[in-house]
């Protein structure tokens, strides 16, 4: 039995690892996935630009003060971000002021036009014009810079010193430490999260890829008449098994060398070579790896099987999607939990979820990528999900056997019920 088995997995495996596909899918992945975490934040942290802004000060004397707070707020947040001022005069009538620093906007002299209101700093909304109102590190900056303005005026008003007062309520940062299994403290500023959505994600993205695999294989052994030939030398479980097995075998293989790839990036020094200007990749523990392979492996095999017999019911691979869509959603509801996990890991309703089958493969790491998880908890949900693939492997193998040879009509749940009752 198992060198029949063994004969499938070898050819399933070399012909998939063998094509270009594959490696091209194992270069690109990652890099998809890095430029998706890493780029995004890279631009953050380099991000800035240059700003011509027109002030138009209907008050009469907010624009000096504004400027002042301006260049103080981009001076003490080190921002790389320029702004030039340009203070317009107004005269007698407002709104033709208004309307010649708009033409200024229109023709492209001014990135965009300030005006503050007359009735500053007892009432009033500040506006900016400009034709892009996307550029939100400007746009925080010069509402900053009004606000610190406007609050200073109040104060003096008030008789009280502003700068006595800017440095008593000065704010506080909050420095975030990641607390570990034995005590120790590692900063965490965000690296967590990238670290378990892109986990996450790759569990999602390849349980569901490989699994339709599964699936597409059996329908196109099914269509062209392969699987007649073939199950006259091997039973038609040991065709699925192996099959699954195979399969599985290149995704494992594509993630050994990304975890390869991982590794190189979290390596010391990989950050400085990379020149992240202070971003930290985050470092990926031995263990939590291991446990990655695992959960993919499981969560194959789960879905794997599922979507083998769905292969092996239905004839087109149009009237298996319609069936596929309903195993697609157990794979889509983890996504939809993930906030629910992100908030309380160690939540009654986290952990019910991540001992479900279904929601596993994903939740459980989801879970230990963020706190420490009980040993009992990893080990019952490795129980249960080996429990699910022994049970989905019995019922699939009954249906793979009567299916996998009808040919000519769609199967309905009863069928599906009268294949089991035949096996």
């Amino acid at each position: 039995m198992w060198h029949r088995i063994y004969a499938i997995i070898r050819r399933e495996y070399l012909e998939r690892v063998r094509t270009k596909a594959f490696w091209i899918s194992t270069i690109l992945v990652p890099v998809f996935l890095g430029g998706m975490m890493i780029i995004p934040a890279w631009l953050a942290a380099r991000g800035g630009g240059q700003f011509k802004v027109g002030i138009v000060d209907l008050s009469g004397h907010f624009a000096g003060p504004v400027q002042a707070a301006a260049a103080k707020l981009l001076a003490d947040q080190n921002e790389k971000l320029h702004i030039t001022f340009v203070v317009e005069p107004v005269g007698a009538d407002a709104a033709r002021a208004r309307e010649a620093v708009k033409q200024k906007v229109q023709h492209h002299e001014l990135d965009g036009m300030l005006i503050l209101p007359a009735t500053l700093p007892s009432k009033g909304k500040p506006e900016y014009v400009a034709p892009n109102v996307a550029a939100f590190k400007l746009l925080s900056v010069l509402e900053r810079a009004v606000n610190d303005a406007v609050i200073a005026s109040r104060l003096t008003a008030a008789g009280l010193d502003p700068k006595l007062v800017g440095r008593l309520t000065k704010r506080v940062g909050l420095k975030t430490m990641k607390l570990g299994a034995e005590g120790k403290e590692t900063r965490d500023e965000g690296q967590g999260f990238l670290l378990s959505y892109g986990f996450m994600l790759i569990i999602y993205i390849s349980v569901l890829m490989y699994g339709i695999y599964v699936m597409r294989g059996v329908l196109e052994e099914k269509t062209n008449r392969i699987v007649e030939v073939v199950i006259a030398t091997v039973k038609p479980f040991e065709l699925m098994l192996g099959k699954i097995l195979g399969i599985g075998a290149v995704g494992l293989t594509q993630f050994i060398l990304w975890g390869f790839a991982l590794l190189a990036l979290t390596a010391p020094g990989a950050g400085a070579m990379l020149g992240m200007s202070g971003l930290q990749l985050p470092a990926v523990p031995p263990l939590l790896m291991a446990f990655f392979i695992v959960f993919f492996i499981l969560g194959f095999l789960f879905y794997g099987t599922l979507y083998a017999g769905i292969g092996a019911a239905f004839d087109t691979e149009q009237e298996a999607q319609n069936f596929q869509g309903v195993i697609t959603i157990f794979l889509i509801i983890p996504l939809v939990l993930m906030v629910q996990i992100l908030n309380q890991p160690n939540g009654p309703l986290s952990v019910v979820l991540s001992l479900i089958p279904f929601f596993t493969p994903m939740l459980m790491f989801l879970r230990m990528t963020l706190v420490s998880v009980p040993a009992a908890q990893i080990a019952a949900s490795v129980v249960l999900m080996l429990a699910s693939i022994v049970g989905a492997a019995w019922v699939v193998g009954k249906i793979y056997r009567v299916g996998i040879l009808m040919h000519g009509s769609k199967p309905k749940l009863g069928d599906l019920i009268r294949w089991l009752k035949e096996a």
